[in-house]
């Protein structure tokens, strides 16, 4: 596992099989540009995760990345956390949109987020502004 500093430094590398559904269905629904480079599995615990492989099998048939066994030690030394089930899944970086007047809905509802230093926090901040009906978040370059 990476030291607690490096914890929410990687963009790019996602544990577990809810991080993986989520890039899936990000990808599926248009809402994310991200790609899946490839997923590794912990081969020894190939047989427990054999649902899980098979959902992923399909995904990457349909998006064409390639699904790797590794070695149990292999995974836990790239990832950053300990609960990813022996699934990590890396993809290319996200990127945000810019403002522009053309990409905002007219008497939509927009609000500025600013300060937040936690992803966690973040993440808590826009799905509440989703619940809320808010047609976007408007982010500082910075943040």
């Amino acid at each position: 596992m990476k030291r607690e500093e490096s914890r929410f430094a990687e963009s790019t590398l996602m544990e577990g099989m809810i991080s993986f559904r989520a890039v899936v269905a990000g990808i599926e629904a248009g809402i994310s540009d991200r790609k899946i480079e490839r997923v590794l599995f912990d081969r020894q615990r190939e047989k427990k995760l054999a649902g899980h492989l098979s959902y992923i099998r399909a995904m990457a048939e349909r998006w064409r990345f390639p699904l790797i066994p590794a070695a149990r030690e292999e995974i836990d030394a790239l990832a950053i956390g300990t609960s990813h089930g022996g699934i990590l899944t890396f993809t290319t970086p996200r990127t945000l949109p810019s403002l522009t007047e053309k990409a905002l809905v007219p008497g939509g509802f927009y609000v500025l987020l600013g300060g937040i230093e936690d992803p966690y926090n973040f993440g808590y901040a826009l799905r509440s502004l989703y619940a809320a009906g808010a047609d976007g978040a408007v982010l500082l370059p910075r943040s």
